[in-house]
């Protein structure tokens, strides 16, 4: 397993019900599902509740001109649950706990609000929990699908490093670093290790993969970049969710990423496919209710948007999509390749 570092982590079951009594006046940024879970208990009593979801700037401020006094701010929920948190915690300064409803992204784990607007991602903040409650009763909960479907921010770490190398080639981006490099190639070792145990939604899987989050999350702080970790992959991501208006769950958009990229790069796409499919990850797209016109869409408008949003260097920039490469890319998603 790997050896973590970053925020406080606490692994158990019922978690918050335990802590409860010792949060005050607290407020909960929730998604319906998890909450759903969790309001009936007793213990679970915050002062407000506020729906996750809208993550510009506008709506986020509104809603921090609107939080009660309180003594704590507790997140529950996917990414967008975790990143509201983070965001009324840094405006306000009140003390923060993070609770993740899936294992799906490493937004528990990292200090920066993703923000929506202006037609992609922009990160700012910096918001330090007091800990993170991983509740292996709460994500037992969750659809399978979606458990497995967490892989997708470690499984990044895959194309990401290839843009890395092919940035830094360019003289275009962060300088190399060896540990960080050799560190993204450890998580996927990581990843593929405990892929049959989160397909099976193993605590023990579970809990591997979120170390291997909170470790990616303390160093992109330590680098002040995440350029191992995130890059046309996720660059592919946040294209789709413009060109269509629509979301699909993080983790499985960006693993349908860096299957699409890994080909395009020429970066053994096979094995991010084999991860994937021993997690019990969904790739297929109809099970992701994504049309092959909209990836196909996604990338001819690639390296136009990877230039208007000014994210970093890739294989995305220089990008000549034609039948060759379309055909490449669906012999990969269609697992013939």
């Amino acid at each position: 397993m790997i050896p973590a570092r970053g925020f406080a982590t606490e692994y158990g079951e019922h978690l918050l019900a335990q802590r409860a009594a010792s949060l005050g006046r607290w407020v909960a940024v929730v998604h319906p599902e998890p909450w759903a879970l969790l309001e009936a208990d007793r213990a679970v009593m915050p002062v407000a509740v506020i729906a996750a979801g809208d993550l510009t700037r506008q709506h986020l401020d509104g809603v921090v001109a609107r939080l009660p006094a309180v003594d704590h701010i507790v997140g529950i929920g996917g990414g967008s649950a975790m990143d509201t948190a983070k965001w009324l915690h840094w405006r306000t300064g009140t003390p923060l706990v993070q609770v993740p409803s899936l294992p799906s992204v490493d937004a528990c784990f990292t200090r920066m609000t993703a923000l929506r607007g202006q037609g992609g991602v922009h990160y700012e903040g910096d918001s330090v929990p007091e800990v993170v409650l991983v509740d292996h009763w709460l994500i037992g909960r969750a659809p399978q699908a979606l458990v497995s479907g967490g892989i997708g921010d470690v499984l990044s770490c895959h194309t990401a490093r290839f843009d890395w190398q092919l940035a830094v080639a360019a003289g275009r981006d962060h300088p190399w670093d060896e540990e960080a490099a050799a560190a993204s190639l450890a998580y996927v070792d990581e990843l593929e290790a405990l892929a049959p145990l989160l397909a099976t939604g193993e605590p023990e899987g579970i809990r591997r993969l979120m170390e291997c989050h909170r470790d990616i999350g303390w160093r992109c702080h330590e680098l002040g970049h995440a350029r191992f970790e995130e890059g046309s992959e996720h660059f592919f991501a946040y294209a789709f969710e413009s060109l269509t208006g629509r979301t699909v769950m993080h983790g499985e958009l960006v693993t349908l990423g860096v299957l699409a990229m890994s080909s395009l790069q020429g970066n053994d796409p096979t094995r991010p496919r084999r991860i994937a499919a021993e997690a019990g990850a969904r790739t297929a797209l109809h099970d992701l209710g994504i049309t092959w016109d909209e990836v196909e869409r996604t990338l001819h408008s690639l390296p136009r948007f990877v230039e208007e949003q000014g994210l970093w260097y890739s294989v995305a920039n220089d990008l000549a999509i034609g039948e060759t490469e379309l055909r490449a890319v669906r012999a990969t998603l269609d697992g013939s390749r």
